[in-house]
């Protein structure tokens, strides 16, 4: 049982039973508790915790949450609180009330992913909410959200260290990412800051796919990946604000045809994060969900750099598990042998993973991946009427760029033309020796991405990019290089908003007048891979 009160026009109170667990379906949602506690995503928020903004959309599992075994609060308490909220009239209080939640509207993050996939918002009509606004739905149970039991909560409370460092691995559609927030979650409650290392670059947490990325964390991760935003950083620091992120470009979404490149960049994050971690900061580490082939030596050579304290292994009964850790940690892998030597050997929790049917509304990899970019490139389209923002104007001499190998330089402007890039900082001294677009022919590994660009087009006379960029213009400024990348440029449908790369630059000597095709059958292989 619950009851909705209303506070404003745009916000109400919410009355919660006492030892209930509910599930949420909402967007664009700010949750704050006025009295008793809930435990939302593992995370537990009172009165004394901040607002959160929440998004339980369709594509993902709903929220859960429940109202704690705490106390249950007085009905003079209730009235109290709610009098303090704004409450004036009349209104009925329930008994057994364990929390007390006020529930308005937050800034949109999700308007352009909801009106380009309309399934992320659909009516319901097999079951009735206990309160419905038009951004927010409460229900009882637990129906279509994930419940934590005590096979992956009792594994995670274990992480009580300071300067632990907890490898999450399985196979795909295991669980990692629910069992990485949940664990995010529960060590937010102990500590300020956790950081979070990306290393599944299909399906990413916080940023858009084809990046290694370490984040830090100071609030709790209560939306569906897409909605998260990160803040490219050059130099990430402990006192980097929430969401900082620094990042290396791999370019693809699978490291099955890159594994040098991809286990390099990895490298330069773990050596980052292992110099946090040892400042008394817990590190979360999100492996990628490849567990068969040279998967597995990827798996090997990225827990020997890393040296984990505990490895929550997610198991599914299957030809698909990793081999038992202690054994996958002697096991050759891509890296030379004698490059990296475990020291101690990690505390190991295998648990068992998720193998039941996904309660999403049947929404593929490639479709999750489009939803990150529209959320990353959503500050380009102009709210006011529906245009896209002036693009910046870089000359070909104050950038170098990174291409697929086996592509002529002469060839070049038109695979660059209409993609997606990453914005590299770094110079380089190698460099082609052409009055046309300067190709960088040495390794990039090295170079930290500060973002992602889309070349809306290229004045091949005036020797000019034209970019479109939610980078802004301080970090620009220290971007020397973009690097080409296989992810697609976010299609919005002509119906809503215009496409970025479809502009009114009337001149015949410029490329992007019209829209691509997308070649999603093509096999590319990268430069500075060696």
């Amino acid at each position: 049982m619950a009851i909705s009160i209303p506070v404003t026009a745009n916000s109400v109170a919410v009355q919660l039973q006492h030892s209930t667990h509910y599930n949420i379906r909402c967007y664009d949602t700010q949750l704050r508790v006025l009295a008793g506690q809930c435990h939302i995503n593992g995370h537990k928020l009172d009165k004394t915790s901040s607002s959160v903004t929440i998004n339980s959309l369709d594509s993902h599992s709903r929220l859960s949450f429940n109202t704690g075994n705490v106390a249950i609060i007085s009905a003079a308490r209730v009235k109290e609180c709610l009098v303090e909220a704004g409450v004036e009239d009349d209104f009925e209080i329930i008994g057994n009330i364990g929390a007390v939640i006020l529930i308005s509207p937050s800034d949109s993050s999700s308007s352009l992913a909801r009106s380009t996939y309309k399934r992320l918002w659909t009516p319901i009509s097999e079951e009735e909410p206990l309160v419905k606004l038009e951004h927010f739905q409460l229900f009882s149970g637990l129906n279509k959200s994930v419940c934590i039991s005590g096979e992956w909560s009792d594994p995670v409370k274990s992480l009580t260290s300071p300067d632990c460092r907890v490898a999450v691995c399985g196979p795909q559609n295991s669980g990692k990412s629910t069992l990485c927030r949940y664990a995010v979650n529960k060590l937010l409650e102990q500590h300020k800051t956790v950081l979070f290392l990306e290393g599944d670059i299909g399906q990413s947490e916080l940023t858009p796919s084809g990046l290694v990325t370490l984040s830090v964390l100071r609030e709790p991760l209560l939306n569906p990946p897409f909605c998260n935003r990160s803040k490219f950083v050059s130099d990430l620091s402990l006192s980097s604000e929430h969401l900082s992120a620094e990042s290396y470009c791999v370019g693809v979404v699978s490291p099955s045809q890159v594994m040098n490149e991809y286990l390099e960049k990895i490298k330069l994050v773990v050596d980052k994060a292992k110099s946090l971690n040892n400042g008394g900061v817990p590190l979360v580490v999100n492996f990628m969900g490849w567990t068969k082939g040279f998967g597995v030596g990827l798996h090997a050579d990225i827990l020997r750099m890393l040296e984990p304290t505990h490895v929550l292994n997610l198991q599914t009964n299957s030809p698909k598990d990793l081999p038992p850790i202690l054994e996958l940690l002697e096991i050759p892998g891509i890296l030379p042998e004698t490059e990296n030597k475990i020291q101690t050997k990690p505390k190991i929790l295998n648990i068992p993973g998720y193998t039941g049917h996904s309660t999403s509304a049947g929404f593929q990899a490639f479709e999750l991946r489009h939803l990150a970019l529209l959320n990353y490139f959503s500050s380009i389209y102009s709210k006011n009427n529906n245009s896209i923002v002036p693009p910046y104007k870089i000359r070909w001499n104050d950038v170098s760029v990174i291409i697929p190998d086996g592509i002529e330089e002469k060839l070049a402007a038109y695979t660059l033309n209409c993609s997606v890039v990453a914005l590299l900082t770094g110079h380089s001294t190698k460099i082609s020796d052409s009055e046309n677009i300067r190709i960088i022919e040495e390794d990039a590994s090295h170079m930290k991405c500060l973002g992602l660009a889309i070349i809306r087009a290229i004045d091949i006379k005036e020797k000019v990019f034209y970019i479109n960029t939610p980078v802004d213009k301080s970090s620009l400024d220290q971007v020397y290089v973009f690097k080409h990348t296989v992810l697609p440029v976010p299609h919005v449908p002509s119906g809503s908003l215009p496409m970025p790369y479809v502009s009114n630059l009337a001149a015949s000597e410029i490329l992007g007048m019209g829209s691509r095709s997308q070649r999603a059958n093509l096999k590319r292989r990268y430069r500075a891979v060696s």
